[in-house]
């Protein structure tokens, strides 16, 4: 160096420069000084070494025992982590390799010992993270890092970790909630149907009535595969019975809903559901074990890729806003129910475990009927006050 110094460098080579890709990252690590203290210089190489190293191998590369890394893969072997499902821990994965590719000042947090993680650097970690990452995603990131942790400590003899640096940080589990999510109202419901069902699509459509009116997931409308096979999802035809009733499957709680379409007989006879019932009636009944929800273009279950391409492009031709997601109906539908003036939409969306026995299930159908009742009224006078409103606009004209 210029003062006579010696001084040590870490070289990204040149074929592991961005855009290259390894196992679909790109390189975590850039071309670092290392200082003039060789044993500092080999200390800091090594961490660089190491994060290098596992971007090249992926999953095949070695776990040095005690870093942060090394801990989230000894989580990921918990039967805590194993039983959950598989979106659930596709997000913990998510949120754990984004917490190991924060930069530090030599190579990333991945490599950087767990239990000299304190409560000062994690407050810099979240930090960093909602600069990179946002809000919403950095407290997720950092609530998966507590759960970590907390179960690390419980183990320490194994893992190294006395206490959790990611307690107490004052992030709730709610952080961010309602953005980036929000609720469909019923007016871009009807425009999305309509499109829809213009475009040929009323697939879309009918799913679509599914998550508003019977405000359903939108895995269990379109019935995607569960990736662990543990689970069944989609609606069937053979629980569908018009103008009586619809059986839904809540893959998520196992719980089994049948939901009332008509209120009383005769005179007082009140359909419950019509969009619905008006979506079904325009698709070709199957077989009983049949999904009702189909790809037109196969005549097989829609893949998740596919739904959302296609929700995209008929979302664009109705010209409707790009926060509208397709999971946007269900919380229009459970948004109305409240706004009809019931808190408790349990027996509608199947959030609670439900025992399936004929007398807890009746009363779960009068209260479900109860709750379309009163929506059906809230939908009627929301109706009634637009035209009124309407038409004061026209006299005053």
């Amino acid at each position: 160096m210029a003062d006579g110094k010696r001084g040590y460098y870490w070289a990204r080579p040149a074929w592991a420069k961005p855009p290259a890709e390894r196992h679909g990252k790109t390189c975590p690590v850039v071309s670092s000084t290392l200082g003039t203290d060789l044993a500092t210089a080999i200390t800091r190489a090594n961490a660089i070494n190491e994060a290098f190293d596992q971007w090249r191998k992926g999953e095949g590369a070695k776990l040095t025992p005690g870093t942060v890394r090394w801990l989230f893969d000894w989580y990921r072997k918990l039967e805590r982590f194993t039983a959950l499902r598989h979106n659930t821990r596709a997000g913990y994965k998510l949120a754990m390799e984004q917490v190991c590719a924060i930069e530090m000042r030599s190579g990333t947090l991945g490599q950087r010992r767990a239990p000299a993680i304190d409560a000062t650097a994690a407050d810099s970690l979240y930090k960093k993270a909602k600069a990179k990452h946002g809000d919403r995603q950095s407290a997720y990131m950092m609530q998966v890092c507590r759960l970590v942790w907390n179960q690390a400590a419980r183990h320490h003899k194994q893992t190294g970790v006395k206490e959790n640096p990611f307690a107490g940080m004052g992030i709730q589990s709610s952080s961010g909630a309602g953005r980036g999510n929000r609720a469909a109202t019923r007016a871009e419901y009807d425009l999305y149907r309509a499109t829809a069902r213009a475009m040929g699509k009323q697939s879309m459509a009918t799913a679509a009535a599914i998550c508003f009116e019977a405000c359903q997931r939108v895995y269990d409308a379109f019935g995607f595969e569960d990736p662990d096979k543990r689970v069944s999802r989609g609606v069937t035809w053979g629980g569908y019975v018009p103008a009586e009733r619809i059986g839904l499957i809540q893959s998520k709680t196992g719980n089994v809903v049948d939901i009332p379409l008509v209120d009383g007989v005769g005179e007082d006879r009140v359909e419950l559901y019509p969009e619905l019932e008006a979506e079904l009636a325009r698709m070709e009944r199957g077989a009983d074990d049949a999904l009702i929800v189909r790809d037109e273009r196969t005549g097989k279950p829609y893949t998740p890729t596919y739904q959302v391409q296609l929700h995209r492009r008929i979302r664009k031709a109705a010209g409707l806003p790009d926060d509208l997601k397709f999971t946007s109906f269900r919380h229009g539908g459970i948004t109305e129910i409240g706004d009809s003036g019931t808190d408790d939409v349990r027996a509608v969306s199947g959030h609670s475990t439900l025992e399936v026995t004929r007398i807890y299930n009746k009363a779960n159908q009068e209260k479900a009927r109860r709750i379309a009742s009163r929506r059906r009224e809230h939908i009627e006078l929301v109706a009634a006050g637009a035209v009124a409103n309407q038409g004061d606009d026209d006299a005053e004209g």
